[in-house]
């Protein structure tokens, strides 16, 4: 994809449940660290993101209900939109300078798990809001 990755996992499954694993090192590129982890609750009609960072790259995963994603890389305008379910077992990994939203359109709450390699300072922002989805 273009300034973003769909990465399909395989969960672990046995008679206690699943194990789904949405972060490892390979994900990533070597020099990067993680340095925030945070779970993102949105109710049906509520959109989140709308931005993009020049240096963090965030993975997303929808742990419960379905999200409408939708992407643009700011230097080629390059946009698409999918929707990822919790059943889909796929990680967003979203680059620097590609814009990004999550939007809840059905009545179940959604849940999304984000891991980023940089922590969220006010002070040295690196969120640049660009309306994508509304």
């Amino acid at each position: 994809m273009e300034g973003f990755d769909l990465i399909k996992i395989k969960p672990f499954e046995d008679e206690r449940g699943y194990l789904k694993k949405i972060y490892k090192k390979g994900f990533a590129e070597e020099h990067s660290q993680l340095e925030e982890v945070y779970i993102l609750y949105s109710f049906k009609d509520s959109v989140r993101g709308n931005h993009y960072h020049k240096l963090n790259i965030e993975y997303f995963f929808v742990v419960h209900g379905t999200a409408k994603v939708a992407v643009k890389n700011i230097n080629t305008g390059f946009y698409d939109e999918l929707e990822v379910d919790e059943k889909d077992n796929l990680v967003i990994a979203v680059h620097p300078f590609i814009a990004h939203a999550f939007k809840n359109e059905k009545e179940k709450e959604l849940i999304i798990l984000v891991v980023a390699t940089k922590q969220y300072d006010p002070a040295d922002d690196d969120t640049y809001r660009l309306e994508i989805l509304e």
